[in-house]
């Protein structure tokens, strides 16, 4: 908001953007539809691109600057024949444990109507109460075998139990009418690969996207010593003095095959894609410089999570920001 005071700036929510055109081998404008119109805008300097690791690609692709078989079946004329845009897709698997508690949780309060309204005015008021946290209130990195020289997965421990229901496009999330609380991990260092292409050129097609999860042996025992770090907790006095009852699947008696079954059935996304315009030295393997410079044109930028070598061990939102702020120096430098 501060930046929008100046002039210099016009925000336009809502738009749709097509593609970036080039001219020369330099990206020159953008066209986009807005308020039901076809739009374009010009560049003087450079474009920059920072729609994330699914829509990034795309809009790469829709521009000519991808796979040269893939861009050519859907009708776009290569502008730049680099496979590596889309590719390298990483991110972290989650699942979660539900338990009911002999203690009270946040459920007592937020399952019911008054509660919630309660606990949004509380928030309203002192800006305090379940709502100005976290669902994950607890957490942690931890080694799930004691020769590992570093943390292999990240835990999380909500005060909360729920049920989801999606009866239509969207997700219903209700609380449930009893204490409970869960506690979940994912291993933070995955090493299958997916990727995500355009399944057409018109912008409001949905993308094909292939996780390539679990598809590696390393991968599929990463999640197996994460489930039995699990059952150790859950196993501990501390907490068997909290369980009431698991709800839903019970790993204190599963089997390693059993855990990595129920990991597949239950798991999902951590939302911490990366990968797919990813930086590297050249275009044999990447997508961006370590200017996040695209390779084979000129005056255009991706400046998001897309452009990670390699998903970070934890959470994404921070090494973004950091990256944002490289990405702003990039683009100052390069302007003087």
């Amino acid at each position: 908001k501060p930046a929008l005071r100046r002039g210099t700036l016009q925000l336009r929510c809502h738009a749709l953007a097509d593609k970036i055109n080039f001219s020369a081998g330099r990206a020159r404008s953008v066209s986009y539809s807005w308020r039901g119109a076809s739009r374009r805008a010009q560049a003087d300097a450079e474009i920059i691109i920072a729609a994330g690791a699914v829509l990034s690609p795309l809009l790469l692709q829709r521009s000519g600057i991808g796979d040269g078989a893939l861009l050519t079946g859907h009708g776009i004329r290569p502008v730049v024949d680099n496979a590596n845009v889309g590719a390298h897709l990483q991110d972290h698997l989650g699942v979660n444990y539900y338990f009911k508690s002999r203690l009270p949780t946040l459920n007592e309060q937020l399952h019911s109507w008054p509660g919630r309204l309660a606990a949004a005015l509380q928030w309203l008021a002192v800006r305090r109460g379940p709502l100005a946290l976290s669902v994950n209130q607890c957490g942690g990195f931890f080694r799930s075998r004691p020769e590992l020289e570093a943390p292999d997965q990240q835990l999380y421990f909500n005060p909360i139990s729920y049920s989801v229901h999606q009866p239509g496009p969207g997700k219903i999330i209700n609380t449930d009418p009893f204490a409970g609380f869960i506690l979940g991990f994912q291993p933070m260092r995955p090493t299958s690969r997916g990727h995500i292409c355009l399944s057409g050129p018109d912008p409001e097609q949905a993308p094909v996207i292939t996780p390539g999860s679990l598809s590696t042996q390393d991968d599929c025992a990463s999640v197996v010593d994460g489930a039995r770090l699990c059952r150790a907790l859950i196993r501990t006095r501390a907490l068997q003095g909290l369980i009431d009852a698991p709800l839903i699947s019970d790993i204190s008696g599963m089997s390693d095959d059993e855990m990595l079954d129920d990991f597949r059935a239950r798991c999902g996304t951590v939302f911490h894609p990366v990968g797919t315009c990813r930086m590297g030295a050249d275009a044999r393997d990447a997508v961006v410089d370590s200017h996040l410079r695209v390779f084979g044109v000129e005056g255009l930028r991706v400046a998001d999570a897309s452009v990670f070598p390699a998903v970070t061990s934890a959470n994404t939102n921070a090494p973004t920001m950091m990256l944002a702020l490289r990405a702003a120096g990039f683009i100052r430098a390069d302007a003087q």
